[in-house]
């Protein structure tokens, strides 16, 4: 090695990282960087940064920018920004920017997470074809681009029939064809792309949030939710999940596919956050939904943050800068739980202030008593939010006592959206 290739790699290694962040993280990015002045270039939409404090984050950083969108910004402007600074390393947490950071990545000859790794862990088709072939249960399904293309599948599966975006998240854009009408009625592709039909699957809904690294999973925490993404969106489903008891027969089932997963999909070198959502069906399978190289949304990383010791973001940004060893994990032996209570299509007449249920440890109101509500577009806005500590061995059980109290005690006039009542019964085995 020459003198000055020796120099080149000395900079690379005392180069900053750049950091594409939507999350409500920067006031805590020094506990994981504390030399951030000198090795973070952060862009970022305003997150937590208060609006008069531009300022003040800003001597925090080598450098910052505050934005109102990612999305606006060009990959080759932020390759740019990259190069200027020459930055060795790009970290992000938010699903949109798994694909840009790989392609920053691969333009500039950055280690981390190839472009290859972050497709498969975005693009739907690609994501359960590369499971299907490693013999991994996912629904039946097609890549389809035209209406005859979906008329064909859904000959082949019948209804009901779930048409997404490729690359969607939180069932975003997500329809399901319950019937003739409801395809008729489909809406075209706001992208103009293809998108994914598959078999509906019948089953109880649950997801396994951890860390991974080189095609090992490093911790998963099973969870029971009590219905998938979807049905928030479609009737004013609460999105409520409960960490699953170690001695559940379902939970190391649920951790030994999370490592199949893992496994099988192309690696994410370094020490990554994972959220993986599954369905248990009638007949005992487990089901592959989907799997996501970042934290699970909402309040998935403050609850496991609190079990588990550890903060989902927090270790992802270090493993991606190459400092995995530093994120330590101190399980508090504590099972804890969520839920955001969507607004229904109906005006709200009564809204609880407080909980009163043992194991509440946190309850919020934010809704407006009086007002009317057109429902869910898109998981987001609720008008409660709760968290809660787990004792028993049977989470659900727990989480429907939870739905049940919120069922008697918010009063909707003119309610047109409940959930209806053969979804609030489980479809697992009686067995487990």
């Amino acid at each position: 090695m020459t003198t000055t290739d020796l120099r080149v790699d000395m900079v690379a290694e005392q180069g900053p990282f750049l950091l594409l962040n939507t999350k409500d993280i920067v006031s805590r990015l020094h506990e994981w960087f504390p030399d951030a002045a000198r090795e973070l270039v952060v862009v970022t939409t305003r997150a937590d940064i208060p609006p008069a404090e531009d300022a003040a984050y800003a001597r925090r950083f080598r450098h910052l920018e505050v934005v109102p969108s990612l999305a606006a910004i060009p990959d080759e402007t932020l390759a740019d920004l990259a190069r200027r600074f020459g930055v060795r390393r790009i970290l992000s947490l938010g699903e949109r920017e798994v694909l840009r950071a790989a392609r920053i990545r691969a333009a500039l000859g950055l280690p981390g997470q190839s472009l290859a790794s972050a497709v498969a862990y975005r693009d739907k088709y690609v994501m359960k074809s590369t499971l299907a072939a490693a013999g991994i249960d996912v629904a039946p399904m097609r890549k389809i681009r035209t209406d005859g293309e979906l008329a064909e599948f859904i000959r082949q599966v019948g209804f009901p029939v779930v048409v997404k975006e490729l690359d969607s998240g939180a069932s975003n854009g997500t329809v399901v064809l319950m019937d003739e009408r409801d395809l008729r009625g489909l809406p075209a592709s706001p992208t103009g792309s293809p998108r994914l039909a598959e078999a509906w699957v019948e089953g109880d809904f649950y997801h396994v949030n951890g860390l991974m690294k080189a095609g090992e999973v490093v911790v998963g925490a099973p969870s029971r939710n009590l219905y998938s993404d979807w049905f928030s969106v479609a009737f004013d489903a609460p999105a409520m999940t409960g960490m699953m008891a170690d001695e559940h027969p379902l939970s190391e089932r649920l951790r030994s596919t999370a490592r199949q997963v893992v496994a099988a999909l192309p690696a994410v070198p370094d020490l990554c956050a994972f959220h993986l959502e599954l369905f248990h069906t009638a007949d005992d399978r487990l089901v592959v939904c989907e799997i996501a190289c970042r934290a699970g949304a909402a309040l998935v990383t403050d609850v496991h943050e609190a079990a588990l010791g550890v903060n989902f973001h927090g270790a992802s940004l270090l493993g991606q800068a190459g400092r995995g060893e530093q994120a330590e994990i101190r399980p508090t032996g504590e099972r804890l739980g969520f839920v955001r209570f969507s607004p229904a299509r109906g005006t709200l007449r009564a809204l609880p202030g407080s909980c009163p249920l043992p194991g509440t440890v946190s309850y919020r109101a934010c809704g407006e008593v009086g007002r009317s509500y057109d429902g869910l577009t898109g998981l987001g806005p609720h008008i409660a939010e709760m968290v809660f500590r787990l004792t028993e061995p049977d989470t659900e059980a727990e989480l429907r006592r939870i739905e049940q109290w919120w069922d008697d005690a918010v009063v909707w006039e003119d309610r047109t959206n409940p959930v209806p009542d053969r979804w609030k019964t489980s479809r697992r085995p009686a067995r487990t």
